[in-house]
């Protein structure tokens, strides 16, 4: 053997699989120092694996394969992913502090920000899309990462708009009761 890639992209690959993982981690710490809910950051938690699973069925139709590229296109996607359930979330809590309950609250706080979420989600994947047209070289390169930063993107939406609002109809179906009973005392 004159060359061995396989350990250099066997390493890079290994690296970008840590870096997404401490990403997570880290997106999550953040969360519950900001929020200061537990169960507002297991919501956002737990989305971030059901986003990179869907995101990973799409990337199997489109037969793209797991490098470097796409595990980076994917990183990419995870961050915008807690930025939506970020805007869902808050505005279904605006609600819960208005005295809804769970369930109402999660479909108002939801369909609210739904626009504004897909334009904000559709506006970056239309910058990434393009990409996968590009000929030669950079298009051969960059073309697995547009798709999977596009299907990242368009999975972290649907999560965002369908997952995140039925966990917190279920998991802070409590709120309210603790919220009135503050009230009261007032």
């Amino acid at each position: 053997v004159v060359q061995n890639q396989a350990r250099f992209v066997e390493q890079a690959i290994a690296e970008v699989k840590e870096s997404a993982l401490h990403g997570a981690v880290l997106a999550v710490f953040v969360l519950l120092l900001f929020l200061r809910n537990w169960t507002v950051t297991l919501v956002i938690g737990l989305a971030i694996p059901i986003s990179v699973l869907a995101t990973f069925s799409l990337m199997y139709f489109e037969n793209l394969t797991l490098n470097v590229m796409t595990l980076g296109g994917l990183a990419l996607g995870a961050g915008m992913l807690v930025d939506n359930a970020i805007v869902v979330i808050e505005n279904i809590y605006r609600h819960l502090e208005q005295g809804e309950n769970a369930v109402v609250a999660s479909a108002k706080g939801a369909s609210e920000v739904g626009v504004a979420i897909m334009a904000s989600t559709l506006t970056t994947v239309s910058v990434f899309l393009p990409i996968i047209y590009v000929q030669g070289l950079a298009g051969e390169l960059f073309k697995e990462q547009a798709w999977t930063v596009a299907f990242s993107l368009l999975s972290s939406l649907i999560v965002a708009m369908t997952t995140v609002p039925m966990l917190t109809s279920k998991l802070l179906k409590k709120y309210k009761a603790k919220k009135a009973s503050t009230d009261r005392g007032r």
